[in-house]
């Protein structure tokens, strides 16, 4: 987005007082879920603006007519700046084919951190969270005065209070007399949030009553504090401060701006309190290192046991003679799986755009892992040993066809399905079937059997000169819809969309079932 937009949606905002404009965020959020999943980026850019121009008063009330404005400047947003991009594109027209690469790349990442926002399912976030950090809640206490399990009754109790709070809202908004008092009138109507009362405030007392006096702790840890003078205006591409702090604080009370943007980064909250802040000891450090690869490993191995029999599962062999480890091998006459989990997050470096770090990124992601499969694959071949969890030495059957499986926890948007241009390939093991553990959860629940997971990794792997795709979803339904099929077109590529629609409904709706769950506690 460019500065002259940003400036325009700074003015915009400017009118306005801090709460009155979150509110208005906070209720397009609700609004529009499930309808554009394009608002849950537009809403951290507008909330990062909000925090830098909004003061204590506003010269204006943000009316009914000012949240229309809001949706727009959303809208605009998510809008591809085609000027930029085309001008950009043109002055690659001479440059070499390796340029030419890297410009695609970068592009392609900015938009994968820019546009797409489908890191897992809410409900699968959640037990991802869940399984990273609740069991250092007692370090976390400790170090930052709260633990992760607090954390996430707060997110809940808010969740389940926005919830109440504006369905009350909205009913009381289309009770006849009110709609008929409202036609009747010509003042503006009021955003219900706001004619409400200020719903969105969450009050500090109530969720000490919750959690107790970690509250005090947590809102020193994860808050901004509303009028900051340090907020400075965000453009689009920006790293947003609500992603790392998700609350506002506003003395007796609390704002939670980004409803969603909160959930989708709990996998992500505290890695870099662990990795980067250097709170922690070296032992908890190892402890919480451990664990992120343990849990991609382990689900990695649950979601296939659906399809397979545990006995065929072996996870956590290592070498007999030589440093390696193979994380989840299944043996089987119908395909041989050896699956390498990583859990390596995206850098903010990448989603910007910056190439090193992206070839960076992949490679400790994707490309360590596939060569550690390559090895994996080339120590069954040759009858070697390995070391099983019970400390005794196997040799693993040399059965079936071999593919190498990479499950991330990061969604790496359409690098998966492009994966030759970013790692070199091993010719004999063909390249590697790239899934992330959440779409991997989706996949081996709608897989009929084993031999179905088999035969779309095959299809991935026959088409994979031709398939692009940001989701990995949209190339699963079209393999469902067409069965594996070599793909034949006269274009150079093919881009897979719109598949996902019997997948997005019904996770959609678990999702709804299980986010009540979550909200009831």
């Amino acid at each position: 987005m460019s500065d002259s937009l940003t400036n325009e949606l700074v003015n915009f905002l400017g009118q306005y007082s801090l709460e009155s404009v979150l509110s208005g965020i906070i209720e397009m959020q609700m609004l529009l879920y499930g309808h554009d999943d394009t608002f849950i980026p537009a809403a951290e850019y507008l909330a990062a603006n909000a925090l830098y121009a909004c003061k204590e008063k506003g010269t204006k009330n943000f009316m009914w007519h000012d949240y229309e404005l809001l949706e727009q400047y959303a809208k605009k947003a998510c809008a591809p700046n085609v000027e930029q991009l085309f001008s950009e594109t043109l002055k690659m027209t001479n440059a070499s084919d390796e340029e030419k690469q890297k410009f695609l790349q970068s592009k392609m990442m900015q938009m994968k951190g820019n546009f797409y926002r489908g890191d897992g399912y809410i409900h699968q976030l959640i037990d991802v969270a869940r399984r990273l950090y609740s069991p250092l809640d007692s370090s976390m206490k400790d170090v930052l005065g709260f633990s992760y399990t607090s954390y996430e009754k707060v997110i809940k109790f808010i969740f389940s209070q926005y919830g109440v709070r504006i369905a009350e809202a909205y009913k009381d908004k289309y009770k006849i007399k009110t709609m008929i008092n409202a036609m009747l009138s010509k003042s503006e109507p009021w955003l219900p949030s706001i004619k409400a009362g200020y719903i969105f405030r969450i009050s500090k007392s109530d969720l000490k009553t919750i959690i107790g006096d970690e509250v005090d702790k947590m809102c020193d840890y994860l808050c901004v504090k509303a009028y900051d003078s340090n907020f400075k205006k965000t453009e689009f591409d920006e790293f947003k401060i609500l992603i790392s702090k998700p609350f506002v604080d506003f003395g007796d009370y609390i704002y939670m701006p980004l409803i969603f943007s909160t959930i989708m980064n709990l996998p992500k909250q505290f890695h870099y309190s662990f990795i980067a802040e250097k709170l922690f000891d070296k032992k908890i450090l190892g402890v919480y290192t451990k664990n992120r690869g343990d849990v991609v490993e382990n689900l990695t191995s649950k979601y296939i046991s659906r399809l397979m029999s545990e006995d065929k599962i072996l996870h956590g062999l290592s070498y007999v003679g030589e440093d390696g480890e193979a994380d989840v091998t299944v043996v089987s006459e119908e395909g041989m799986i050896f699956g390498e989990c990583k859990s390596k997050i995206i850098t903010l470096n990448s989603i910007r755009g910056l190439h090193e770090s992206i070839t960076t990124d992949v490679y400790q992601a994707i490309g360590a892992a596939y060569s550690q499969g390559v090895r994996t694959i080339e120590r069954v071949q040759e009858g070697k040993k390995f070391i099983n969890e019970s400390g005794d030495e196997i040799v693993i059957p040399d059965v079936g066809k071999k593919y190498v499986v990479c499950v991330t926890i990061e969604n790496f948007g359409i690098i998966p399905s492009e994966i030759d241009e970013y790692i070199s390939i091993d010719e004999n093991v063909g390249v590697p079937y790239v899934v992330n553990v959440y779409d991997f959860d989706v996949i081996t629940q709608e897989c009929n059997s084993y031999a179905e997971l088999i035969d779309y990794i095959e299809f991935r792997r026959n088409n994979y000169k031709i398939i692009s795709t940001m989701d990995e979803l949209d190339a699963f339904g079209y393999y469902k819809k067409n069965g594996n099929k070599k793909i034949t077109l006269s274009a150079d590529e093919l881009l897979i969309t719109d598949y996902t629609s019997k997948f997005d409904m019904k996770y959609r709706l678990k999702d709804k079932e299980i986010f009540s769950k979550f909200t009831r506690g």
